[in-house]
């Protein structure tokens, strides 16, 4: 796969134009997210981000949510399918007396992801100001081949990884500038695999109203110090008695294993030992995938297998690591 080879040695283009933008101003922006989701958000400086969860009244997720800062709004991404969902949400919590306003963005401004060890290269020679040390969610203005965008680090895949905010009707003048500066287009398969091999949660797979944030190990987005938030209560009695049901975890299958298509239950002596989420074959670590496996089973090193199959796996801690396991 040469999209593949080139996201560990060169620079690759992501569209992700279909995750969704929603805007928040208005004076009570940061106080409306602070009191439906698990991290800090008043705390946040223009040019500053972060990930937060909106939840449930039972700790569970709604979506994982990436907030970026900037000098009279919040920027929200969300996971494609959860847009009109987290809008809605938005919307019905605004109370009264609130200043807020909220908008959807997603045909306003569009986004294209570089991944990889030279993306940062790439952009500077198209105009960017040096990348390489904005931290993880933060946001700076550019001027990309003659466009004002804003350029966000975000998790990275091959080494490097940063997402511009475009304006709709030069995502394409913009997309062909990335191409000619030597940037390759990555595809949802390259992609996929690998988001499994760094361990990223994906909605609906790994991010879901089955799922509580600790047991994603969603850790950086929640906020132990704030104040109240919808599920509060369950995330910090989970906290403080350190009692975690499953953990997200990777696992590795021998290369000639048949696998039923996930999601599918995993299983040890014959009891539930969790759920297989995410399956890929990768060209580094062989047939890998993510689950969420019960504490009990979680330690690397693990034997589970797979529900009602003679198909057994290895518990790994994630991102994955080393080389194929061809046992």
């Amino acid at each position: 796969m040469l999209d593949y080879q080139t996201a560990l040695t060169g620079a690759v283009v992501y569209d992700t134009t279909n995750a969704g933008r929603i805007w928040m101003r208005d004076k009570d922006r940061a106080s409306l997210l602070q009191r439906l989701s698990t991290n800090d958000i008043e705390r946040l400086q223009a040019g500053q981000g972060i990930r937060t969860v909106l939840t449930n009244h039972n700790g569970r997720i709604i979506d994982v949510l990436t907030v970026h800062s900037l000098p009279d709004a919040l920027m929200l991404i969300t996971n494609a399918p959860q847009r009109s969902t987290v809008l809605s949400l938005l919307k019905k919590n605004i109370f009264f007396n609130d200043k807020v306003k909220v908008a959807d963005a997603s045909d306003e401004v569009h986004q294209l992801t570089l991944y990889g060890s030279t993306s940062a290269a790439l952009l500077a020679k198209l105009g960017a100001p040096d990348l390489t040390a904005l931290p993880l969610h933060n946001i700076t203005a550019a001027t990309i081949a003659d466009v004002a965008v804003q350029i966000a680090a975000t998790l990275p895949l091959g080494g490097g990884g940063y997402t511009l905010y475009i304006p709709a009707a030069a995502t394409e003048h913009v997309r062909t500038a990335l191409y000619d500066a030597g940037g390759v287009p990555l595809s949802n398969a390259a992609w996929e695999i690998m988001r499994v091999e760094a361990g990223y949660p994906h909605y609906p797979n790994e991010l879901s109203l089955e799922y509580i944030p600790l047991e994603t190990g969603l850790w950086d987005a929640i906020s132990f110090n704030k104040g109240c938030y919808v599920g509060q209560e369950i995330i910090a009695r989970m906290e403080s008695r350190n009692r975690i049901a499953k953990l997200l975890r990777g696992l590795r299958f021998a290369p000639d294993a048949a696998l039923p298509p996930p999601p599918h239950k995993l299983s040890v002596q014959g009891k539930e030992a969790g759920d297989l989420t995410s399956v890929v074959q990768s060209p580094r670590y062989g047939q890998i995938g993510l689950a969420y496996v019960r504490a009990a089973h979680a330690a690397p090193g693990t034997q589970v297998g797979l529900a009602a199959s003679d198909v057994s796996a290895t518990v790994v801690a994630l991102p994955f690591t080393g080389t194929a396991d061809v046992s």
